[in-house]
């Protein structure tokens, strides 16, 4: 399973939407994120065998809804499909009245190094 997949698996059941990189869709609810950084993080006779994902997870919400059931739960949900516990930053959009939650983590990729 893919990053992306795994990403979308565990957060689809909060029923908000979900995509990788963008979201067009007009919706005032919506998550979406970023690879940051991608890359092998453990070698063993100078090849990799370990690949890390460090991951952006976006939250865009209006700034009048309460926010920190769904924020503790998307950290959890995020912890259960195998992501790192995330670090998280709250900002604030004024100009559209928008709060825009960010969670950063790492995923490990399942693919095996040696094919």
């Amino acid at each position: 399973m893919t990053i992306n997949q795994k990403i979308i698996k565990a957060l689809k059941p909060l029923g908000i939407p979900v995509t990788s990189d963008f979201f067009g869709g007009g919706n005032s609810e919506y998550i979406t994120f970023n690879y940051v950084k991608d890359g092998a993080e453990l070698f063993a006779d100078d090849q990799p065998i370990e690949d890390i994902s460090s991951m952006q997870i976006h939250y865009f919400l209006p700034s009048t809804k309460d926010y920190l059931e769904a924020k503790r739960k998307i950290r959890r949900v995020i912890l259960e499909e195998g992501g790192t516990y995330p670090d998280v930053t709250v900002l604030m959009e004024p100009d559209n009245k928008t709060r825009h939650i960010v969670f950063e983590c790492e995923f490990e990729n399942d693919y095996d190094m040696e094919e």
